[in-house]
């Protein structure tokens, strides 16, 4: 199984690579991928993302923008 929407790592272009050099636009894809069948909207990834200890006091202005860099880089559909 391919990470990152199936796609070869060394398919990635510039905008791709670097909107994933960040943790938690990592973080949110990996929860992405776990729930194909819908979007997740950005309350319940903050909600999830405050039940781990790397992110506990993470904001949802936070999520928003980070999931916006993936949705820019085309790494997530709307």
């Amino acid at each position: 199984m391919r990470p990152f929407g199936g796609r070869d790592p060394r398919e990635l272009n510039s905008s791709q690579t670097q909107a994933l050099s960040h943790p938690l636009r990592l973080r949110i894809l990996e929860m992405h991928k776990r729930v194909r069948s819908r979007p997740l909207s950005v309350e319940t990834l903050t909600l999830a993302l405050r039940q781990t200890r790397e992110y506990k006091d993470v904001k949802a202005a936070e999520v928003r923008y980070h999931l916006a860099r993936l949705q820019d880089a085309d790494l997530l559909s709307v």
